[in-house]
């Protein structure tokens, strides 16, 4: 990792502004430390973890690589105090913080949004998990840093830039869901992965190149139907970079990516008087994105730094029926996101920090579905070509060291998009060292946040009349916001870590489809509208312990607990279970200290379905387990199982249990790794 260099306004502070390199706080001699990484995504510039006011979570690379995390799916789902949920209608995932839904969840890699590709959501299994330093979790409102669609938090992907003359790797795993695998009652290579990176670099160039293939073969929960729960074909990812460093200080890094998905599953619908008719979803979406970013140290206090980026993403999706000639019906979407960010970072004397920053950038999206009825190809055009949406942002953030032991972090952001207006969303983050302790430290937040409709919200029309209704945008929705409260305390001691916090969200003018009887009356099929008219909170504490217990064995306890209200008909929001419990354990085996053993395991209580509170989700637990043998500097053979006690949703049960889709998976791996 390159050594980074941060503004020092004041030697009491060093530890919050000084650039350093990671920091490890080791309990004992052991592989399993506690880490004070370099975190960035609270405050938008760099501080230890420990010395951050903004409550952040990491996941390292170490983590990731003992848990043979493949996508950020894998990687966030044993995360206390989250949720990852299958995207309804989708063959993807989302994540859920603080019972908000992933369409209030923003998802950046190095800061960079990843644009939703359902047009609402990012899908977090299309980010394979290649070539990152760790992943940084921000719960709550944080749209006065990072704006709209930051009301639950933020999810920041922080890559590696290379370190080494030369250094190269590839891991290759396969494995099985047993009898529930769709080809025979076990394929050994039913699901395969292949992950292969090289880099290097000189004096002042760098260099990376990544490829992530991730390929299934589906599985099917009951082979007594035709549907299968899990779709068939691959995912790719390819990623490289370019750049360049100074001995100023400066920087500039060219990054371009490249994702393909081509994928199929089975399913059926049932017609009166014919029975099941078999049908085929496809899908194949790409992503292209490329970004160019800088680093211009101004002098020993200041730096300016930017990007530019544009990503498109096309996605074709299909239904077909097996029997009839031809496709039935294909849905094409395309999507550009154009976004440029300019951030000024100067100390100001001996206490002050400040950030500035301008943003623009711009949303397209057009969607249009062909359908076969009676012979003839239908052209439905479900979002008009020019549905665009812009908007002009500025920020700005004084880091107050108050004193030694108390610091401020007020902040605030202007937005200005061309069809909703000029909004202001401030923020205010503090945290004081608690007396008699140097590392005890009480953070709290409060901040504004806000989310305006995106195109897919305004401008939609999903037809699905032969299934019996369908779904129009409204393009005279207004923005969503909320106010949030964060408290949190973190408490090293010994050989322990314990942390505690409390958090308030409450949510105006909520964007949700709402059943217009009138409507459905007169075309006699369900008419369903994106409307404001939800209001709804939620609120609940997240605790947890980490234990070093010698040497060789570390665990983390935690606990969840939310409630979450629809204020208008005083039921519960759907999807948001009230209690969870998690469980880490890393343990390298006795006399064998280049083994190791991962365990993660979580329990979740029921969860409603529907907004009347009237159908159930039951509650469900998973076990993971994890093993890794080191043979060589180079070499490391790995096997897992997920879900070990096979615990999983019923077949066929799309949108009425919301327990995992994926049954038992065993798989074997090995990586090869030079520097």
């Amino acid at each position: 990792m390159l050594t980074r260099m941060r503004m020092v306004p004041n030697k009491k502070f060093g530890s919050a502004l000084l650039l350093i390199t990671v920091c490890p706080m080791v309990l004992a001699e052991t592989q399993t430390v506690l880490l004070d990484p370099m975190v960035v995504t609270g405050t938008r510039s760099e501080r230890s973890l420990s010395d951050s006011p903004v409550r952040t979570e990491v996941i390292t690379r170490e983590e990731l690589e003992r848990s043979h995390a493949r996508d950020l799916s894998e990687a966030l789902k044993a995360q206390p105090g989250i949720q990852i949920k299958s995207i309804h209608g989708k063959n993807g995932t989302g994540v859920w913080l603080q019972g908000l839904d992933p369409d209030r969840v923003l998802v950046l890699i190095d800061g960079r949004p990843v644009s939703a590709s359902t047009g609402s959501a990012v899908d977090l299994s299309q980010l394979a998990v290649a070539n990152i330093v760790q992943i940084e979790l921000v719960k709550g409102a944080v749209s006065a840093m990072h704006g709209s669609s930051a009301m639950g938090g933020v999810v920041n992907i922080i890559t590696e830039k290379p370190d080494a003359p030369f250094a190269a790797s590839v891991t290759l795993d396969a494995g099985s869901y047993g009898d529930k695998d769709l080809a025979g009652s076990f394929e050994p290579a039913n699901r395969r992965h292949l992950l292969a990176d090289v880099s290097g670099r000189g004096e002042s160039w760098f260099y990376g190149l990544t490829l992530d293939r991730r390929d299934s073969d589906g599985f099917d929960l009951d082979k007594s139907s035709y549907a299968a729960e899990g779709a068939e074909g691959p995912r790719t990812n390819i990623e490289a970079q370019f750049g360049q460093q100074f001995e100023s200080g400066a920087e500039w890094r060219f990054a371009p990516s490249y994702y393909r998905e081509d994928s199929t599953r089975g399913f059926s619908t049932f017609t009166p008087g014919v029975g099941d008719i078999l049908k085929a979803d496809n899908e194949d979406a790409t992503r292209k994105n490329a970004n160019l970013s800088f680093v211009l140290p101004t002098d020993a206090a200041g730096k300016f730094s930017g990007y530019f980026m544009r990503e498109t993403f096309k996605d074709i999706t299909q239904q077909d029926v097996l029997s009839t000639e031809g496709i039935d019906q294909q849905r094409t979407a395309e999507l550009a996101f154009d976004k440029a960010e300019l951030q000024w970072d100067r100390a100001l004397g001996r206490e002050h920090v400040l950030t500035i920053g301008a943003v623009w950038h711009e949303d397209t999206l057009e969607q249009n579905q062909e359908r076969l009825e009676n012979g003839l190809i239908q052209q439905v055009v479900e979002i008009e070509p020019g549905a665009r949406l812009e908007a002009t942002e500025l920020f700005i953030q004084d880091d107050w060291f108050v004193s030694e032991s108390f610091e401020l972090l007020p902040g605030v952001r202007y937005q200005s998009d061309s069809d909703f207006g000029d909004h202001l969303s401030p923020k205010l983050n503090g945290m004081w060292t608690l007396p008699g302790s140097r590392d005890a430290r009480l953070r709290f937040g409060l901040g504004e946040g806000y989310r305006v409709p995106n195109l897919k919200e305004r401008y939609y029309l999903f037809d699905h009349s032969a299934l019996g209704y369908v779904v129009l945008g409204n393009p005279d929705l207004q923005p969503e916001s909320s106010t949030s409260a964060q408290l949190g305390l973190n408490w090293p001691a010994d050989n322990n870590v314990y942390d505690l916090s409390l958090y308030y969200n409450r949510i105006r003018d909520l964007i949700q489809t709402d059943l217009n009887a009138e409507r459905s009356a007169e075309l006699s099929l369900g008419v369903y509208e994106y409307t404001n008219v939800a209001r709804a909170e939620t609120y609940g504490s997240e605790m947890s312990w980490q234990r070093q217990w010698q040497a060789d064995l570390a665990t983390t306890l935690a606990y969840h607990w939310l409630h979450a209200e629809d204020l208008d008909s005083g039921n519960t929001l759907v999807k948001r279970p009230e209690h969870e419990v998690s469980l880490k354990l890393d343990w390298t085996l006795p006399r064998f200290d280049s083994t190791s053993l991962h365990l993660t395991g979580r329990w979740q209580s029921k969860e409603y379905v529907d907004s009347e509170n009237s159908i159930v989700s039951p509650a469900w637990h998973s076990l993971d387990l994890k093993l890794n043998h080191d043979l060589s500097d180079a070499w490391r053979v790995f096997a897992g199982v997920d879900n070990l006690t096979d615990q999983h949703r019923k077949p066929d049960s799309e949108g009425q249990d919301f327990r995992p889709k994926e049954g038992r998976f065993l798989y074997i791996g090995a990586r090869w790794r030079y520097q």
